[in-house]
């Protein structure tokens, strides 16, 4: 069994960690001890234990990197700038029913995410397009947001949530086709 460890993402981490520079980024951002909103990274953590599989389920291609981006989308940056595509999954507050999945372009999630959200980041999605923006930073962003149910203290994603979790990666892997 592979272990995926969530570690936050630093600067100076990030001048350290290499990763090829592909066509297409899966990047998912939360924090796992905060229940439904560790979405994002769980969402990484099952393509990655999937990739290493012979017969795996999703085939997905290897020309797409993985990322668990943790909580600190400032430090997402240098990542963004090296990727044509960048898929992003994130938990966000939608006021709709738990594990509803939607599909927001740049321009909708920050309209969204800052009028209607309660984000669990300390520099979130919203900010860390408009700043990529603004850096001219222009990769083609898929947003895949789920309606969390809990975001309280804890590990475990709800069941609403979690029920949702092949669906999530199904609708991430139709954006990539």
């Amino acid at each position: 069994m592979i272990h995926v460890f969530h570690v936050p993402v630093t600067f100076w981490m990030l001048n350290l960690l290499m990763i090829s520079k592909k066509e297409t980024l899966i990047l998912g951002v939360g924090n796992p001890l905060r229940r439904d909103d560790g979405i994002g990274p769980e969402v990484i953590r099952l393509l990655t234990e999937d990739r290493t599989k012979k017969n795996g389920t999703y085939k997905l291609s290897s020309d797409i990197d993985l990322l668990d981006g943790g909580t600190d989308g400032l430090g997402l940056i240098e990542y963004l700038k090296d990727y044509k595509k960048v898929v992003i999954v994130d938990a966000v507050e939608m006021k709709l029913k738990p594990g509803t999945i939607k599909v927001f372009t740049p321009e909708e999630a920050v309209i969204k995410i800052n009028s209607d959200a309660l984000s669990t980041h300390g520099f979130g999605i919203a900010e860390l397009i408009k700043l990529a923006k603004g850096l001219d930073i222009n990769p083609e962003l898929i947003i895949v947001g789920v309606q969390p149910e809990d975001v309280s203290y804890g590990e475990e994603l709800s069941f609403f949530v979690s029920s949702v979790l092949s669906n999530i990666i199904k609708l991430i892997l139709n954006q990539l086709t």
